[in-house]
Parts: C-alpha cells; structure tokens; sequence
C-alpha cells in the first residue's frame, strides 16, 4: 500500500477488522483477537492468521506488544488499558468505541445508553491516551434512539456503526498521512460500567426504574436478578400493565407477589403497578 504501515490490529469484534482488511495486505497485519470472541469466530471461517490473547495473560500480551515493531495499533473491543508512555513516540494507538464519545467512556457503555435514558446511540474513532477513552477524536457518528430498540438492536447498530466509522477515519488518516492530531472531547463526559447492583431488582422500586434496569440489560448473556417467592429469577423483557381492572383488582397485593402465572409469561406487583414478565428464566 502506498503509505507502507505495519499494523496490529487487537480486540473482539468484527466491523472494523472487516474494513481494515479490505485496505491492507495480510503480510502488514497481526492480528490478536480476544479468546471465545466474535473475532475469533470470524478468523477461523475465513482462514485468516491471528493470535489470541485472553485477560488472564493480558501483562504477556502487552509485554508482547512492547517488543513489536509496528506502526499503528488499532483496538476494538479490547478490555485492556494500554500504558502508553511505554510505547514508542511514532507509534500511533487508536481506539473505536461504540458510543459518542465523550458519551458513555468506560467497559461497558451500552447498557448506559438504556440506563442513563439516552436518546442516542453512536460510535467514534479517537487516539488512545492515559484516560479510559478520553482521547482525542478521529471520526465519529450519532443516531438516533427509537422505542423499538432493544439491547440486542443495539448490540447491532452500534458494532456496524464502528465499521462505518472506522472506515471514514481511516480515510482521514491516510489523506491526512497518518498527522491528523484529532480534535479535543470537549463536552461533559460520561462513564458508565455495569455492576450487580444495577443488576438486581427489588419491587420496592417504582415501577419506571425496574423497567429500565431491565431494558438496560435485556440480553440472554445478561438480565436483571432477583429472588420471587424463593425462587431466583433472571429477568430479560418486561412492560408496565396499563389496564385499569388490573391494576384495580391487585392494588392490595405486596410488591414482589406473583399475581398470575400465563404462557409462559407472568405479572408481579410493584409499589406502584404491575409489571408483565414476558422473557425469564429460573437459576
């Protein structure tokens, strides 16, 4: 290629490395994907090289990027902190994020978008620094939120956004020859990593909060906790019952009570209304 740079490409997902791949030779590229990812999934189907890396090893691997000779890495997906003063000055770090940044920085930021009550979802482009995605940015893209996303949607949108994104990045670096300096993140930031508070329901909140706790975290590889009637439960999808009779007939019951159990769906009283359990299971 015409501007002749060796790259290490780091990470887990697949949108960025397919566009990356589509503009390198295979002999400028090392690839170390994530153990058990997307990523390695990929690969494999279309015999491409790589090695793998896991976050039990991750000071190896890091020690391993020390010594490599390249001359931009490119990190997506990558729970991996990155000391950057250790890096050679010349070596250009770059990271693609899948919110708006300065939006939502940290681990895991897509459940923030539901949590925080965004309107927006979006991905970016941006040079790695001492922070937790606070680098200066690239390239980035912000779209719009509607009702009928979920986190799975979301899931989606926002990893097909990093490719875009990435691919009109890098086009910006190589008409800039790789000097573009990026502009600061100049609005208020945001940070957002889940935990197993968030995660855990109690009925004695309103009805709203439980709804967004469970919206925040409604894939299989997730959900929301909580023990109902001595059962423990892991909650993915839940509506507010708005039917007045409902509401009218159970407006005794205790928050946390299951009023009724049917196909496979059930309701259970809050403090202040019903939910409709539509998509569970018992652990």
């Amino acid at each position: 290629m015409a501007y002749n740079k060796k790259i290490v490409f780091l990470g887990s997902r697949i949108h960025v490395i397919k566009e990356l791949l589509k503009d390198v030779q295979r002999e400028d590229l090392i690839i170390y994907a994530l153990e058990n990812s997307y990523l390695v999934n990929f690969l494999n189907k279309e015999n491409i090289e790589y090695f793998t890396f896991s976050m039990r090893d991750k000071k190896a691997c890091l020690d391993e990027l020390l010594q490599l000779d390249f001359d931009v890495l490119i990190s997506n997906g990558c729970p991996i902190v990155f000391p950057v003063q250790k890096f050679s000055p010349h070596q250009i770090l770059i990271n693609i994020h899948p919110t708006y940044l300065p939006y939502l920085q940290g681990k895991t930021p897509m459940n923030g978008v539901f949590y925080l009550n965004y309107s927006f979802y979006g991905a970016t482009m941006h040079y790695i620094d001492k922070g937790i995605d606070t680098g200066d940015l690239i390239y980035q893209k912000k779209e719009g939120l509607t009702e009928d996303i979920d986190l799975g949607l979301l899931y989606h949108l926002a990893m097909k956004l990093e490719g875009w994104v990435f691919k009109k990045g890098w086009e910006k670096l190589k008409q800039a020859n790789f000097k573009y300096i990026g502009t600061k993140q100049s609005a208020k930031s945001t940070y957002f990593n889940r935990t197993d508070a968030m995660q855990t329901l109690d009925f004695e909140e309103k009805t709203e909060n439980l709804l967004v706790k469970i919206k925040s975290f409604g894939i299989k590889s997730q959900g929301c906790s909580v023990c109902i009637e001595n059962k423990n439960y892991k909650i993915f999808e839940a509506e507010r019952i708005v039917h007045e009779p409902l509401l009218e007939n159970y407006k005794n019951s205790s928050p946390g009570d299951i009023i009724l159990f049917y196909d496979e769906k059930f309701l259970v009283k809050t403090v202040d209304g019903i939910i409709k359990v539509k998509k569970y299971e018992i652990v």
